[in-house]
C-alpha cells in the first residue's frame, strides 16, 4: 500500500537489522491483509496500521505476524527505539467516525520477538489518571530519544485542534513517566520539524531542532473542513541547539543557541573541547558487547519468544479445561433430565404389560447408563489429557523462566567484568589523560 505520514524505525531480532514501518494515509491498498485496519478518511484516502519489515540482510520485504494490543490505524506520529529490539511510539492521528481526524496522546510499545513476529503493548489507555503528568494529544511533533541505561525519549511541539502546542517533554522508558521541561516558545512553537540528539558525554547531549511550521490558522479548505496552514520557520531559529545536562538523575536545559550563536567564537571553542572530551569518552567508556554477550543476547530474546508462546498455549488450555468440564456437567444434567422425563411419561400413561414394559424400562435404562458411563469416560479422560498438558506446560514455563534468569544474570556479570576491566584500565592511565581532559584556564 502507498502511503505517508507514517513511522519508520531500525530494529533487530537475534542479530539481524530490520526497517520496521507502520501506519500513515495513503491510496487504497490492492491486497487487504487480514490482520490490519483499513479506514476510509473524509477525503477518500484511507488511514492503516498495517506494518511490513524489510530484513537488510535478505533485502525482502515481509508482513508480520503482530500479538497484543496494536496501534488503531494512526498518521503523523513518531516511533523510536530505545533498545535494539523494542520501539515506543506516541500520539498522532486517528479517524474519527464522521471520517475526520482527532489528535490521541497514547502511548504504544513494540518488539521485534523475531524475525517475523511483532508484540505490541499499551502503555496508556484513553484516560490518564488524575495528578499524573502527561502531554496532550498531538500529532506533527518531533521526537529523539536519548541512550543510557534508563533511556530517555524528548519530544517538542506538535499541533493539535487547538492549534500550536507549546511544550516540551521527557519521557522516561523504565517507568513510562513524563516530566516537562521548560524551553523558550520559539523553539517548541512549531510542527512538522526535525529533532536529533548526539551524545556528547554520558551527562551532556545536545538537541538539534531543524525547520518546521510556526503559526497556524485554520483554513476552510471545501466541503466546511478546515485544515492547519502555518508558516515556514525561518532563521534565526530555522536551527536550534538545545544542550542538556545530568544533575541529580535528571536532565536539565543548561543552553539554548540559535542559528546567530551556532556562528559565535564561543561556541566554536566549546564544540572543539566537548569533541575532544566525546571522542575520548567512546575510546575507554563505551563498551560494545563481545561475540558471546551477542548469541546470549539472542538467546535470551529467543527464551522471551518461547516464554510467550507455552503462556499462551497455558491459557488456551485452561480455558479448554473449563469448556471441557462445563459441557461435562451439562450433559449428566441433560441425561439425568431424560430419564427422569421417561419415567415420569410411563406412569401417567400407565403400561398395558407391566412386566413387559418394566422389563423394557430396565433394558433401557441400563443403555442409557452404559452410554452415560462411556460419554463420562471419554469426558474425564479428555479432561486428565488437558490437565496432564497444562502440568507439562507449567513445567516448561518454569523451566524457560530459570534459564532466562541465569543467562541474563551471565550476560549482566559479563557486562560488569568488561567494565571493570576497563575502569581500571582507565585509573591506572589517568595521568596522562587529566591534562587532556580539563585544560589550563
Amino acid at each position: 500500500m502507498k502511503r505517508a505520514t507514517g513511522g519508520m524505525v531500525c530494529i533487530e531480532s537475534m542479530g539481524i537489522e530490520n526497517l520496521f514501518m507502520i501506519g500513515g494515509t495513503g491510496s487504497t491498498p490492492t491486497t487487504y491483509q487480514s490482520q490490519y485496519q483499513y479506514i476510509q478518511m473524509v477525503n477518500g484516502r484511507i488511514r492503516t496500521n498495517e506494518q511490513n519489515l524489510l530484513n537488510l540482510s535478505t533485502r525482502q520485504w515481509i508482513i508480520p505476524t503482530i500479538s497484543g494490543q496494536c496501534c488503531p490505524p494512526t498518521a503523523g506520529f513518531a516511533i523510536e527505539k530505545i533498545t535494539n529490539n523494542k520501539a515506543v511510539m506516541f500520539g498522532g492521528a486517528v479517524t474519527k467516525d464522521n471520517g475526520y481526524d482527532r489528535s490521541v496522546n497514547t502511548v504504544y510499545t513494540c518488539q521485534l520477538e523475531s524475525n517475523t513476529t511483532i508484540h505490541w503493548e499499551s502503555v496508556k489507555g484513553p484516560v490518564v489518571p488524575a495528578g499524573v503528568q502527561w502531554p496532550v494529544e498531538r500529532r506533527k511533533y518531533a521526537i529523539t530519544s536519548i541512550i543510557s541505561d534508563s533511556p530517555t525519549l524528548v519530544m517538542i511541539g506538535g499541533e493539535n485542534k487547538d492549534g500550536l502546542v507549546n511544550d516540551s517533554w521527557l519521557l522516561n522508558t523504565s517507568q513510562y513517566q513524563w516530566s516537562k521541561i521548560v524551553l523558550p516558545e520559539f523553539v517548541t512553537g512549531r510542527q512538522g520539524h526535525s529533532l536529533s540528539s548526539i551524545m556528547m558525554s554520558p551527562d551532556c547531549v545536545w538537541l538539534v531542532v531543524v525547520g518546521g511550521e510556526g503559526t497556524i490558522e485554520w483554513k476552510d479548505v471545501g466541503r466546511g473542513y478546515k485544515q492547519p496552514i502555518g508558516d515556514y520557520i525561518t532563521d534565526p531559529n530555522m536551527t536550534m541547539l538545545i544542550e542538556l545536562v545530568l544533575r541529580e538523575g535528571e536532565w536539565r536545559v543548561s543552553e539554548v543557541l540559535d542559528s546567530t550563536g551556532l556562528t559565535t567564537e564561543a561556541y566554536q571553542d566549546k564544540y572543539q573541547l566537548l569533541l575532544k572530551n566525546r571522542q575520548w569518552w567512546q575510546d575507554h567508556f563505551i563498551v560494545y558487547p563481545t561475540e558471546r554477550e551477542v548469541k546470549l543476547q539472542n538467546y535470551v530474546e529467543s527464551l522471551q519468544q518461547e516464554l510467550r508462546v507455552s503462556e499462551g498455549n497455558k491459557t488456551s488450555l485452561q480455558e479448554a479445561l473449563l469448556e471441557a468440564s462445563q459441557q461435562d456437567k451439562t450433559r449428566v444434567e441433560a441425561v439425568k433430565e431424560t430419564k427422569l422425563f421417561s419415567t415420569k411419561e410411563e406412569v401417567s400413561t400407565g403400561p398395558t404389560d407391566v412386566y413387559k414394559d418394566n422389563d423394557d424400562l430396565k433394558g433401557e435404562e441400563k443403555e442409557e447408563e452404559q452410554t452415560t458411563e462411556t460419554k463420562q469416560t471419554t469426558s474425564e479422560e479428555e479432561i486428565e489429557k488437558l490437565k496432564a498438558k497444562a502440568v507439562d506446560d507449567d513445567m516448561v514455563i518454569a523451566k524457560l523462566t530459570k534459564e532466562k534468569l541465569q543467562l541474563k544474570e551471565e550476560l549482566q556479570s559479563m557486562k560488569d567484568t568488561t567494565t571493570t576491566e576497563k575502569t581500571v584500565k582507565e585509573i591506572s592511565s589517568i595521568g596522562i589523560q587529566f591534562d587532556y581532559i580539563v585544560p589550563s584556564m
